[in-house]
């Protein structure tokens, strides 16, 4: 399979350094990005040719699928792109910053019955089934999540015109995994709080803010900090009857009374995921895909409701 990466960056290194442990016969054949340089840089380090031309990466680099990494508010032209010729694509998270933009891919993909993907990663967690398996048992009655850290260095995250802001940008897969184990959600309410972000003497994004939600018929809250460096983490808390699981990208706890059990995650979620999407546009089931570009838009809609309620303080 010939792949193309548009986007340069941390993440897509990421979905570039992990390509031999997902897939030996996926091949990198075209890189995308604004960026002669960087372009050039991820060829010469991964292999594939450079471009800076979105029409030329399509056309001189022939890719059968490709991996779209670029700041939410490139998402677009990129995506309609693909569309019409017909390659099938796994986009990253978040997929904008409206409804309108992402909306208008989803019904394109629809049109076109092309396999698409979102990266929400944490779907493709091997610990889940061990997840589900104890909620058969013992019925959920809450869901906690939180998605604490500091502020990213890329210039655009800390604006909320370019990321959309943390709750957006990256407390979303933890908003996506309390749906997807839970039940579609509806927001109730969200505030935040505004001021410096340590190391920066820029930004306006919320440094912190909180969201009550209900999913399916459970109530939930999520906290997303961007102004701790140095106490980080994310995870999500299951309250279920005289259980608590917690779910992290490193491994599951299971707690219930003095018993503790520990999983942990035995596949990186990257290469699971890589692998559902490959698998899936080898087989054209655009079913199979880890998160569908549908699945995607629920996870983002409610993240903007999120973003809307924050901003009026």
């Amino acid at each position: 399979m010939r792949l193309g990466i548009i986007g340069t960056g941390n993440i897509a290194r990421r979905h570039l350094d992990l390509l031999a442990e997902t897939d030996g016969d996926v091949a990198v054949v075209a890189h995308l990005s604004r960026h002669a340089d960087r372009a050039a840089e991820a060829a010469s380090r991964y292999g594939g040719t450079p471009h800076t031309s979105l029409d030329e990466f399509i056309t001189q680099g022939r890719p059968d699928a490709v991996i779209v990494t670029v700041p939410p508010d490139q998402h677009g032209e990129i995506e309609h792109a693909l569309i019409d010729a017909a390659i099938p694509l796994l986009v990253e998270k978040p997929i904008g910053l409206d409804n309108a933009i992402p909306s208008g891919i989803a019904e394109a993909i629809a049109r076109k019955g092309l396999v698409a993907a979102v990266g929400y990663n944490w779907r493709a967690l091997d610990t889940l089934s061990a997840v589900r398996a104890q909620l058969a048992q013992t019925p959920l009655r809450m869901v906690m999540g939180r998605f604490h850290g500091g502020t990213p260095g890329a210039p655009w995250w800390r604006f909320e015109g370019r990321s959309g802001g943390q709750m957006v940008e990256q407390a979303c897969h933890v908003v996506d995994l309390a749906w997807h184990l839970a039940g579609r959600g509806e927001l109730l309410a969200a505030a935040g709080s505004y001021g410096p972000l340590p190391g920066f003497s820029d930004g306006d994004i919320a440094g912190a803010s909180a969201a009550l939600f209900r999913f399916g018929s459970v109530p939930a809250v999520i906290t997303a900090v961007a102004v701790m460096p140095d106490r980080s983490g994310a995870d999500l808390r299951l309250i279920c009857e005289g259980c608590e699981i917690v779910i992290s990208l490193a491994g599951i706890d299971i707690f219930r009374g003095k018993e503790h059990v520990r999983i942990e995650t035995a596949t990186n979620c990257y290469v699971a995921q890589n692998r559902a999407f490959f698998a899936a546009v080898r087989s054209g089931d655009g079913g199979a895909v880890t998160c569908t570009y549908e699945d995607a838009l629920v996870t983002h809609r409610l993240t903007l409701e999120v973003a809307a309620q924050v901003r009026q303080r």
